[in-house]
């Protein structure tokens, strides 16, 4: 039968000096929306589970000059209620709206389904349209910032190393931006997405002078449609433009069939919902 020994530091620092002592044997908690149910399903074995969830330095939502800093132990429902996320990041607060259920919401933390590295991860694909980068600080290496872009490197693996701990999320403001998020999924929010996409637009005189696209359930990882933003750009919105993206952006994907969808469906999709959501961002 497995063991598991709990540990509830008071502080960040105390935290961080806890998991470099623990090393490899350290499974960090929180909202445990993630972790309880693999307990449960015994996918972890005996570990010691360290709460960081009374760690009040790792929540909020603040401006910092001309960015908006989010501590990784805000909840998705705090995320939902901040003016500041509604003003400055409204691809977050669309996602936002659509995650999971009201109960989930107030427990799930944004660190949490950042590290839980799902390809789907309906909080990530907002912040890779926003260019968003990850705080990660350790007792041993200090505090040093990655791309989210750069994060994950398969399902439900990152470059996090042991004793690392994500601190907070940060991207420039995007007030002055046009934007969008959809989930397409068989149930709605409670569904795991058949595919998501977050659009960021800047638009000038009628061109798109930037695009940032990112795409969730698609490939190993939540990934960057770099190929279709760079298309955009320098183009004005028209039924030619969309449907050119919408070839290119399906090159870019690497979908699986799975029992939720096929790989055929969740192509055709793809440029479908990028459509979908240009058409809303613009809207």
């Amino acid at each position: 039968m497995n063991s598991f020994k709990y540990i509830s530091p008071k502080t960040k620092e105390e935290a961080l000096k806890i998991l470099d002592e623990l090393g490899e044997k350290g499974k960090i908690v929180a909202g445990s929306t993630n972790v309880l149910p693999d307990i449960k399903a015994k996918k972890i074995s005996s570990c010691v589970l360290v709460d960081i969830s009374n760690l009040s330095e790792l929540k909020g939502v603040n401006e910092v000059g001309d960015k908006i800093a989010i501590g990784s132990l805000t909840t998705i429902n705090q995320l939902l209620q901040s003016n500041i996320i509604a003003r400055e990041a409204q691809v977050l607060w669309q996602a936002c709206r659509n995650f999971a259920d009201p109960l989930v919401r107030n427990r799930a933390t944004i660190g949490g389904n950042i590290v839980n590295a799902s390809p789907a991860a309906d909080g990530v694909i907002p912040l890779l349209a926003l260019d968003a980068t990850v705080c990660i600080e350790s007792f041993a290496n200090g505090k040093k910032e990655a791309p989210l872009s750069e994060f994950f490197k398969g399902p439900g693996k990152t470059i996090l190393q042991s004793g690392d701990l994500v601190t907070s999320v940060n991207f420039p403001k995007a007030s002055g931006m046009k934007s969008a998020f959809i989930k397409f999924g068989l149930r709605k929010a409670m569904a795991i997405s058949l595919a998501n996409i977050g659009v960021v637009l800047q638009i000038n005189e009628d061109t798109i002078t930037e695009a940032r696209i990112a795409l969730g359930a698609l490939a190993p990882t939540p990934l960057r449609a770099r190929e279709t933003e760079n298309y955009l750009r320098g183009k004005q919105i028209n039924d030619e433009v969309m449907a050119e993206a919408s070839q290119i952006i399906k090159t870019e994907i690497k979908p699986i069939s799975d029992i939720r969808a096929s790989q055929a469906y969740r192509q055709h999709l793809t440029g479908v919902l990028l459509r979908r959501a240009i058409k809303a961002a613009i809207a």
